[in-house]
């Protein structure tokens, strides 16, 4: 099953509703506010690889987000 931690940059001052609608959806396993390099991290368990494609775009169409930073789990 393809898995994936998402990392996400968002518009400042849009941190909580941009995470709550990452944490809302299916497939999405946990959403967290993080510091370094990127504002958010999000952890994607779906199947097929289609769907982890689905679930990304939609982060990335999100009202918020600047930019996203996909890093597949090989194991």
């Amino acid at each position: 099953m393809p898995k994936a931690f998402v990392m996400v940059d968002v518009h400042p001052g849009q941190e909580a509703q941009t995470q709550e609608a990452v944490r809302k959806m299916a497939g999405v396993t946990f959403a967290y506010q993080v510091t370094g390099g990127h504002d958010m991290i999000a952890f994607i368990d779906a199947e097929p690889y289609e769907e982890l494609a689905v679930i990304v775009s939609k982060i990335r169409k999100l009202e918020g987000v600047r930019a996203t930073d996909t890093e597949l789990v090989l194991r």
